[in-house]
């Protein structure tokens, strides 16, 4: 497995190791730096593949100040897995530098709710465990 492809396995197995621990148990999400939110917000992503157009409706990332900096980023990092396992990139994909700089935020993004020690980062792992895919 080359280095973007443990990144993107990194990203689709944790996405759902979050949803599960969001979803299923009920933990709270940790809270996590602004900083993290400003990257993506510089970065942006596509909404969605728009087949009437031939082209991505691109996404304003704006801060929801009902929702926490780990819910805000989440959202994100769901478009960004969505556009991957959708086969969204598969029409036209990113150009290699851009999908390199949105798997190196959502890497970035997974490491600081791991480095929270919360009990969400806990339960995240303990799914991964239970799923034997706690290597990524």
């Amino acid at each position: 497995m080359n280095e973007q492809e443990m990144k993107i396995a990194k990203l689709l197995f944790n996405e759902m190791a979050f949803e599960g621990a969001t979803e299923h148990f009920g933990e709270e999400p940790p809270d996590l730096d602004m900083g993290l939110f400003e990257q993506i917000r510089r970065l942006g992503i596509p909404l969605k593949y728009n087949g009437h157009k031939e082209d991505y409706d691109e996404a304003v990332i704006e801060l929801d100040e009902n929702q926490s900096i780990f819910e805000n980023c989440y959202r994100c990092l769901r478009t960004i897995r969505n556009n991957i396992i959708h086969a969204n990139k598969a029409y036209r994909p990113d150009p290699p530098d851009r999908l390199e700089d949105l798997l190196n935020w959502s890497v970035d993004f997974i490491d600081q709710v791991y480095q929270s020690n919360t009990r969400f980062s806990e339960r995240a792992l303990e799914i991964k465990k239970a799923l034997r895919i706690e290597n990524f």
